[in-house]
């Protein structure tokens, strides 16, 4: 019934989700507008990769979601945050042959915006969405193309996220009589939509092309390499993180001292032991080796999430921009999440 969208869900999905400098684990989210109705959404817990038409994405109604958010009264003292989620998972709209799952936290934001949506947390993005003057580079990057960009300063992901989005479009579209197509969240990724799927990836690749020109971003983006070493045990052979680590070092409250996005906090904080070999993540600050203490999938997760992560922070520093991390606040508020609490559970189910 709905073949050609599927199809062109996992299109787009596979699209920015094979690239690891666009994707890392189980991050992003994708979707497609089925009808005036029906919305398919990534499941949590799937990588964008697995999208098929037959798996790894939910199916809602998401004008009902248009319609709670429309009726958001804030002084009301409501638990939006787990009403919202629940009242997500309560427009579940079950299809023959697909499993039950879980939509991912960000189906609000998705129910906004146009035919298609990609989320991604591409590097190349992020250079721009962890720097302190994120919004004026956007702005000067952007100046001369076709399509609107807007800006989200950090909120909390989910509810909050959803209904900051919702208000900047509705402003945007007031002043301008124009939908925004790029969104840009600050310490967080890169949002992009449109009616059509082949526009949607390339608009997704135009701006992270543009990123790359503007700072003169030529070489390619480091090849990642994993070597068994027996069981639930994984070195990493990734030349740009041993070699980065051997230069400069690494301590052990790295990944507390500099958060740089929500995906980082769910799949390398806590993890990390420097010298020793007694966690899932353990690096030799001399030599610059690592090695993973876990199954494949983790070890895979953990290895894209860290050579983003060090690739986000190694090209700010280069390029003299000023680096723009997480507040407490705001990591508690992650680490205390159930959503993202599920989100890591799944980790070791992630598959390659």
């Amino acid at each position: 019934m709905f073949e050609e969208r599927l199809k062109n869900l996992e299109y787009i999905s596979k699209e920015v989700g094979l690239p690891i400098e666009y994707t890392q684990g189980g991050g992003g989210n994708t979707s497609v507008k089925l009808n005036d109705e029906l919305m398919a959404v990534k499941a949590s817990g799937y990588k964008l990769k697995q999208i098929t038409p037959r798996e790894g994405y939910v199916v809602v109604n998401y004008r009902k979601i248009l319609e709670y958010y429309s009726q958001v009264d804030l002084s009301q003292g409501r638990d939006y945050e787990k009403e919202s989620t629940e009242f997500v998972n309560q427009n579940i709209v079950e299809m023959e042959g697909l499993k039950k799952l879980r939509p991912s936290v960000e189906a609000g934001f998705h129910s906004l915006l146009q035919t298609y949506v990609i989320h991604t947390h591409p590097v190349y993005a992020n250079i721009i969405c962890c720097s302190h003057n994120g919004r004026e580079l956007m702005q000067e990057i952007f100046k001369d193309e076709s399509f609107d960009a807007i800006w989200v300063p950090y909120i909390n992901p989910g509810f909050s996220l959803t209904l900051r989005i919702k208000d900047l479009i509705e402003k945007r579209q007031r002043e301008t009589n124009r939908f925004p197509q790029v969104i840009l969240m600050e310490n967080h990724g890169l949002i992009v939509t449109a009616d059509d799927a082949e526009e949607c990836v390339a608009l997704h690749s135009r701006v992270n092309d543009l990123i790359r020109k503007h700072f003169g971003i030529d070489e390619p983006y480091p090849e990642l390499k994993l070597e068994k070493l027996g069981e639930d045990k994984f070195a990493s052979r990734t030349q740009y993180l041993t070699d980065y680590f051997k230069a400069n070092g690494i301590s052990p409250d790295l990944f507390d001292e500099i958060v740089l996005y929500p995906d980082q906090l769910v799949y390398l904080n806590g993890s990390l032991a420097v010298d020793s070999m007694d966690s899932k993540l353990n690096i030799n600050s001399k030599t610059g080796e690592i090695v993973y203490l876990a199954n494949e999938s983790e070890a895979q997760t953990m290895e894209e999430t860290l050579l983003a992560y060090i690739y986000v922070i190694d090209s700010i520093r280069k390029l003299n921009l000023p680096l723009k991390t997480m507040t407490e606040e705001e990591i508690d508020f992650i680490m205390n999440w159930e959503s993202e609490k599920y989100r890591k559970s799944l980790v070791k189910k992630l598959g390659k």
